[in-house]
């Protein structure tokens, strides 16, 4: 009765003390008259206490008692009021009715009633064990963690015609189990046994049970990370000028999609002139001495005297190498130009190739040689991509250390994932991950193919990478999102509703309606089966065992099935 009253306690309004009641309690009575002729207890003036005072605690406590009496009295009462009617229905012999009474599962007139399982006493299975055999049982299975393992033991199933379970059924039990830890049933648990009753399909219709197919379908487990899409760093170019000078002309922009080998801008560099002077200089001057050597070697000794001819020899090799060099400085430019063809070329071609040496056709075609500039070096795109970003403007200054554009090729990124470390040991190279950005509703799919060492100090995360096709460029540079590592994917996985799945406690049951349930005159029972649970996928629970295809289970209105199966209403079967 306790409980009783302190839930009366809660329920009833509360008395409101404020500031208002306290102060009309608190006034302290016209105590003018007392004062006249009374006696001083102490003759101390400090602390006097008088007999006004007295009578404003006094006043004060009574107050108190009265609030006090207030806060209690209603919660006295309504306890008051509890203990007689409790007194009174234990007098009367009153009694709480039970489930199959509210579902009007009760007793006709003349029939014995099994008062334990709500059923007639007659039909009752679990009291008249011969009514409804329950066949062989096999127990626990160590492979599959079930009690009465469907996968070994087909006959089990409330099938008409017994599954045939094949070894596909069995290798996908398999990876469930070993992929990852399940909650375990306890091999001990007995519930499994149980079965519950109803005394017609009219009382199972009035308390609202409804039913389910135990169906096929896929079924995708996985490891949720966030993570961010950012450009494949091998292939982003970050371009400066190959020489310092100043920007000539600009001729790409941002957002501009550029192929391998286009000019984005053309730099007036004065070492560019000044290295292609010297190697026309160069090869004028081995010339000359090569012809020079040529002559003198053709003379003969007895003409002229061989330490002429030595020396013309070592002038030529001089200009050789002098040759070779500028060819090198114009190389270190990206200017291409082979010792044999400046050997080869006349002068005058010569002059007319190494003046917009490095530049393309679409190019020279719009210089004049005769007014424009031969200092200009190309700054060229060294791959396919796109303009990410441009620093460039005509008649700027430049140096060779400023980064001028950045282009980049988006047909393939890179998703960076932050793994939980619990999660870590599930991942693997070469699994498919699926991604999702941020206020997209499409999904990007690549594979995962880097996995970090080290584990972040702050999130406790392992970071994985992933790459993506990206050839309609939907996929953006640094956009989060949420992504999804697939472990397993099971195409033909067993799957049930899952309201139907409960915990007990100590294993996991579904509730499995009796294969001649719906014949005329049959027991209206419902199986206890022990399930292995495996992955949720939206309102569906995959099955790793326990459950077959096709077979009934109860769905809406399960709870009340459990709860009864933990009181015991409707009876153990």
């Amino acid at each position: 009765m306790s409980t009783d009253s302190n839930e009366a306690r809660n329920v009833l309004p509360h008395v409101d003390t404020g500031p208002n009641d306290i102060s009309s309690t608190t006034d302290a009575p016209d105590t003018d008259g007392i004062h006249a002729g009374v006696e001083i207890v102490d003759d101390t003036h400090a602390g006097v206490e008088t007999i006004g005072d007295s009578a404003e605690a006094h006043g004060l406590g009574v107050s108190a008692s009265v609030r006090w009496l207030g806060r209690t009295l209603p919660t006295a009462l309504v306890f008051a009021a509890f203990v007689g009617v409790g007194y009174w229905g234990h007098s009367n012999d009153w009694k709480i009715p039970k489930f199959s009474e509210l579902t009007d599962n009760g007793p006709a007139d003349g029939v014995e009633w099994c008062e334990e399982h709500g059923v007639p006493e007659t039909d009752c299975v679990s009291c008249n064990a011969g009514l409804m055999p329950k066949g062989k049982l096999f127990g626990w299975c160590d492979e599959h963690g079930v009690h009465e393992c469907l996968l070994h033991h087909p006959e089990l199933s409330q099938l008409d015609e017994s599954p045939q379970i094949s070894q596909a059924d069995l290798d996908r039990a398999a990876r469930a189990i070993a992929l990852r830890p399940r909650t375990e049933n306890d091999r001990g648990c007995k519930i499994h046994l149980r079965r519950i009753q109803f005394a017609s399909k009219a009382a199972v219709d009035r308390v609202g049970i409804d039913i389910g197919l135990v169906d096929r379908g896929s079924v995708v487990e996985t490891v949720s990370a966030t993570g961010e899409i950012i450009y494949d760093p091998t292939r982003v170019a970050r371009l400066s000028s190959r020489a310092a000078g100043t920007v000539w002309r600009v001729e790409k922009n941002i957002g501009d999609r550029v192929r391998e080998g286009d000019v984005l801008a053309l730099i007036d560099a004065a070492d560019v002139g000044r290295t292609k002077a010297e190697l026309l200089q160069a090869a004028a001057q081995l010339d000359l001495r090569s012809k020079t050597y040529e002559r003198l070697s053709q003379l003969g000794d007895g003409v002229v005297a061989g330490r002429r001819v030595l020396e013309a020899e070592t002038a030529r090799a001089e200009a050789e190498v002098a040759v070779q060099k500028a060819i090198q400085a114009l190389a270190n430019f990206g200017m291409s130009l082979t010792y044999d063809a400046v050997r080869q070329m006349p002068s005058v071609k010569l002059k007319l190739k190494v003046r917009f040496l490095g530049l393309p056709s679409s190019i020279t075609r719009k210089l004049d040689p005769t007014r424009d500039t031969s200092n200009l070096i190309p700054v060229l795109a060294p791959r396919d991509g796109l303009i990410v970003r441009r620093d460039v403007v005509a008649g700027e200054v430049i140096g060779t250390t400023k980064p001028l554009f950045t282009v980049a090729d988006n047909s393939r990124m890179w998703l960076v994932l932050n793994v939980p470390l619990e999660e870590a040991t599930h991942i693997a190279i070469g699994q498919k991950v699926i991604f999702r950005p941020d206020g997209s509703n499409q999904d990007a799919t690549g594979t995962l193919s880097w996995m970090s060492t080290d584990v972040d100090p702050e999130t406790r995360t392992v970071m994985v990478r992933a790459e993506l096709p990206n050839e309609d460029g939907l996929l953006r540079n640094e956009t989060f999102g949420a992504g999804e590592i697939v472990l397993r994917e099971e195409t033909d996985a067993i799957l049930v509703p899952s309201s139907a799945v409960h915990w007990e406690g100590c294993c996991h049951v579904v509730f499995v309606r009796d294969k001649d349930f719906m014949k005329e005159g049959s027991y209206k029972v419902f199986h206890t089966r022990s399930v292995r649970p495996g992955v949720k996928v939206d309102e569906s629970t995959e099955l790793i065992a326990g459950l077959w295809p096709d077979e009934v289970v109860v769905t809406k209105g399960s709870g009340i099935l459990r709860a009864d199966l933990l009181k015991g209403n409707l009876g153990a079967g």
